[in-house]
């Protein structure tokens, strides 16, 4: 995964990507290729992401 911090949120919470994705209300499939970093994420799904996990922009897409 190519964002630890949320890697680590999920571990923490025991949430499986499909669960973090639907708490996020962002489709899985896209969730995956954005955390794999395949693909890039809107920003309106970034909002949710952050909201989700109340981390800061710069924690929660801070790469590895």
């Amino acid at each position: 995964m190519k964002y630890p911090a949320i890697e680590k949120y999920m571990i923490m919470y025991n949430l499986s990507l499909r669960e973090f994705s639907r708490k996020c209300g962002v489709p899985s499939s896209v969730m995956c290729r954005f955390l794999q970093g395949k693909t890039d994420i809107r920003k309106s799904s970034i909002d949710k992401i952050l909201t989700e996990t109340g981390m800061s922009y710069e924690t929660c897409f801070k790469e590895t």
